[in-house]
């Protein structure tokens, strides 16, 4: 099932978005070569070139935004993968607490698009998250429940995705405040120190 009403976009919309040649459009507005990947396959690739590639060979990238996903670096280099989709971390089955499912997608339960949701059904209005980029205040006790349970289902996708490969560092980065972000990547943290991790290689957890 898609996640177009989910997320409050309407079908054509999504349809012409997939129609849309960005790469094409771009290539006739600037005279440099354009790559064309995911966004947080991009989103990784600005990681590794500005941010922790300094010090980090090889970590599994994060963000969280209206939709979580992440990217791939490997031996220094950002890696695609044959079609470009390595690093789908929003993929990831996790524990599903509710409904018929007994596992659903770490996207339908860390993603920003709930958030939305969560505040949009207790009467709040979700367009703070956008109004108001540093501060996330008005979304009350609702943006605490949203934390808590997307960072349950990250601490179990992290384990799934060291399990593949011995990354020397997880890197959480997403579109909220810094606090936000510091929330997040701390209570990941602890409940991942209380996940199951027989034979894998131990991981630190990092924000950017």
């Amino acid at each position: 099932m898609g996640l177009g009403g989910e997320v409050g976009a309407p079908h054509e919309v999504l349809e012409a978005w997939r129609a849309y040649d960005i790469r094409a459009s771009v290539e006739k507005l600037v005279p440099w070569p354009v790559h064309f990947c995911n966004d947080a396959t991009a989103a990784g690739g600005a990681e590794l070139a500005f941010g922790s590639g300094a010090r980090l060979r090889k970590f599994l990238y994060i963000f969280i935004a209206t939709l979580i996903g992440g990217g791939v670096v490997l031996n220094g280099s950002l890696y695609p993968g044959r079609a470009g989709y390595a690093g789908a971390f929003g993929s990831i089955l996790v524990p599903n607490a509710s409904g018929n499912r007994p596992f659903q997608s770490l996207i339908r339960c860390a993603s920003l698009y709930i958030l939305e949701n969560m505040m949009r059904s207790e009467g709040k209005d979700p367009s703070v998250l956008w109004r108001s980029p540093d501060d996330w205040s008005e979304a009350g006790s609702t943006l605490g429940g949203w934390i808590g349970q997307a960072t349950d289902s990250l601490s179990v996708a992290i384990v799934s995705a060291i399990s593949v490969i011995d990354f020397d560092a997880i890197v959480i980065d997403g579109a909220f405040p810094k606090s936000i972000r510091s929330a997040i990547v701390e209570q990941t943290r602890e409940k991942f120190g209380r996940m199951e991790t027989l034979g894998v290689a131990p991981v630190i957890l990092l924000k950017v």
